[in-house]
């Protein structure tokens, strides 16, 4: 199947929900006019990153979720899917809460959303980490996301290939001065499984932090289809064949017909 997909990436501004939310809808609007079927944004792109102790206020139920209900108008008014990264809180204990990324569809619904598995630095001390990989399906493929220091990890690109994926989203916060190892992580993530990718990554700065952007799109072999190396705002959109990935599979990236999950037991028991 060919869509047409979107990055987009920006600036968020700390701790302000609905400046951010008019900047999320204008690059929302921006990618879809240019074609695009599911846009990407950037982690925790609703309250930035270095919030601290204020994300106990910022974080949102996702049951009232003011994010939620503006960009589900957003995604129904244009006919478009969305990633974007929010901090959500639990509904059942509220004072957890999780760096979060939500998927809503073209009526406006809500999909999904992926809680951050892998935790970095300073995020420990707000969210909990998340504990499973959710495969979301849409009428544009089996999607799976997961954010940021994840994608440092080979296992949850894996674990959504074995499950049937057919496409690897990635909303993120990666920082100054590591862009080489952003690049060489996405690319790795979607060669290992021959899977296309597509990643947003922020721009500028919080507090202590700054952010370069390099968001990108990527084929199955992880070579880069369209990228945004600039540091500014902005959208990338590309078209890509889900059915390229099978294709290959089938010939030359016999990766899963070859593997041997009998002798790789050792990971999980190695700490």
């Amino acid at each position: 199947m060919k869509i047409t997909v979107a990055a987009a990436q920006f600036q968020p501004e700390l701790r302000a929900i609905e400046a951010n939310l008019e900047c999320m809808q204008r690059l929302t609007e921006e990618a879809a006019s240019a074609g695009a079927q599911l846009v990407v944004l950037p982690e925790l792109a609703t309250t930035g990153y270095e919030a601290g102790r204020d994300f106990y206020e910022l974080a949102e139920f996702r049951e009232n979720s003011r994010s939620l209900e503006v960009m589900g108008a957003c995604c129904a008014r244009l006919g478009v899917h969305a990633v974007f990264g929010f901090a959500e809180r639990d509904a059942r204990t509220r004072d957890v809460l999780y760096n979060s990324a939500a998927l809503v569809g073209p009526a406006g619904q809500l999909i999904g959303v992926y809680r951050k598995v892998h935790l970095f630095a300073a995020e420990r001390n707000w969210f909990r980490p998340g504990w499973e990989y959710p495969l979301f399906e849409t009428n544009l493929g089996r999607l799976g996301i997961f954010i940021c220091w994840d994608a440092a990890f080979p296992e949850p690109a894996r674990v959504y290939a074995l499950k049937g994926a057919d496409l690897l989203v990635v909303p993120a916060n990666y920082e100054h001065p590591y862009a080489e190892d952003w690049d060489m992580m996405c690319a790795a993530r979607a060669l290992d499984n021959v899977l296309p990718l597509v990643a947003a990554n922020r721009i500028g700065r919080d507090n202590e932090l700054a952010f370069f952007g390099h968001s990108r799109i990527l084929g199955p072999l992880g070579r880069v289809l369209v990228k945004f190396d600039e540091e500014r705002d902005g959208v990338i959109v590309a078209e890509i064949d889900t059915t390229d990935a099978i294709r290959r599979r089938e010939q030359y990236y016999t990766f899963f017909k070859d593997r041997r999950p009998e002798t790789y037991g050792e990971i999980c028991r190695s700490m």
